[in-house]
């Protein structure tokens, strides 16, 4: 491998690792955090993984930040299904927006994590593990996806600019 190919990945890899630090800071002490619901900006965090490096990188950034942080900031006892909803919006996002971003990829990779992941995976997760029926957390599963969407949606077109137009470049 040459040296330019070898700082590529050393680069790469040090992006990624301070991604997870601060993927890892937003979601357990930046943001708002109730029984049921977290609101807060990590995922904007892996959009950028997604964008810069794909979506391996932005499942394993995304899925390691849930671990160290359900470790390093327990709320409650750690839970593999809330990592395996980490690692598939890592996915969503990777493959919605590494090669191209528009309006329409914005808007389905959004609404695509906030039905399956947030709605469906996630309020499963919570009704296993506190033994109580999918439809008690559903409505405020509803009202967290109903204020997230919104952010996410007009957002991420702004983050997305930036980054293209400011950091990308530095990248490569």
């Amino acid at each position: 491998m040459s040296n330019k190919a070898t700082s590529r990945h050393v680069g790469t890899l040090a992006v990624c690792g301070m991604m997870i630090a601060v993927d890892v800071v937003l979601a357990r002490l930046a943001s708002l955090n109730t029984e049921v619901s977290r609101f807060g900006l990590a995922l904007f965090v892996v959009a950028i993984v997604a964008r810069l490096y794909g979506p391996v990188a932005a499942m394993t950034v995304h899925g390691i930040s849930d671990i160290i942080g359900a470790i390093v900031f327990p709320n409650g006892p750690y839970f593999p299904g809330f990592t395996v909803t980490a690692v598939l919006i890592g996915l969503i996002y990777g493959v919605m927006f590494y090669r191209s971003v528009n309006w329409w990829r914005i808007l389905v990779a959004v609404l695509g994590t906030q039905v399956v992941c947030t709605l469906c995976l996630n309020t499963l997760w919570l009704s296993i593990l506190m033994d109580k029926s999918f439809w008690v957390f559903l409505p405020g599963r509803l009202i967290q996806a109903a204020i997230t969407t919104p952010i996410q949606l007009v957002g991420l077109p702004f983050v997305f600019r930036f980054l293209d137009r400011s950091i990308k470049p530095m990248l490569k």
